[in-house]
């Protein structure tokens, strides 16, 4: 009888434990999710690593699904990775109404969210609704800055981001609001990322550019005309850690 009531707390425990998991969602919707593996193939394998081994939260990659109240309402943190290529058809390529509207709702009501929205050449952000989602946050993306490429971005010390690491870059849209959580390596050093904290504890973190997102630090890339490059970038993975980690507390 004790050995049975024995299992019965262990399972009862393990419920509870697993309960407490918080819920980190990857928004990858927008686009064929085959064209995040092609820019870095081992993206969603990163992500399952950092989420679910080291933060011990639960990891759900989002390939299809409105992100509407439902949806949202499962949601500690939600990361939405931007289209990559303007001219590529989907069945659902920009932001829904509802997902604007919601997406609004849930950061307002304490939901957390970080959004990278990438350059104008390759996404429409009028079309997709960019700005929908953090204009009324008090940040606001712009037009592309001129290119810099692989110049790298480097974090800017704070409440977010306690050290200095250095992050892939290699052009980016202007965002002006909220407080820097990193810049572009320039003499200009524009804003590459920015936070805003809510009074009902919601937060957003915004950037210009989706290549941080898709931890491309490392990564070799060989263009058209036969040149290859390795993306600067080697703290991506342990930054996109601490930026989720942030966004949790």
């Amino acid at each position: 009888m004790k050995k049975i009531l024995f299992i019965i707390l262990m399972a009862t425990c393990t419920i509870s434990i697993s309960a407490q998991k918080k819920n980190v969602i990857i928004d990858v919707s927008h686009d064929v999710d085959t064209i995040y593996t092609y820019v870095n193939p081992n993206i969603f394998n990163l992500y399952k690593d950092i989420v679910e081994k080291q933060m011990g939260a639960n990891l759900i990659i989002n390939k299809d699904k409105e992100l509407n109240e439902a949806l949202l309402s499962e949601a500690d943190l939600l990361v939405i990775l931007s289209p990559l290529n303007r001219e590529r058809v989907t069945t659902k390529r920009d932001l829904t109404s509802v997902e604007r509207k919601d997406i609004v709702n849930y950061v307002q009501n304490g939901g957390r969210l970080i959004l990278f929205m990438d350059e104008e050449h390759r996404v429409d952000m009028k079309a997709f609704g960019g700005n929908d989602i953090v204009v009324p946050f008090g940040i606001e993306y712009g037009i592309d800055l001129p290119p810099k490429p692989n110049a790298g971005a480097t974090t800017v010390k704070s409440e977010v981001i306690q050290n200095e690491y250095e992050l892939s870059y290699s052009g980016s849209r202007s965002i002006t609001g909220g407080t820097p959580i990193s810049r572009m390596n320039s003499d200009a050093a524009p804003v590459h990322g920015a936070y805003v904290k809510l009074d009902s504890n919601g937060k957003i973190a915004a950037f210009g550019e989706t290549m941080t997102g898709l931890m491309m630090g490392g990564v070799e890339a060989t263009f058209p005309n036969g040149m290859k490059v390795v993306w600067k970038g080697k703290d991506d993975a342990t930054f996109m850690k601490e930026l989720m980690e942030w966004m949790l507390k």
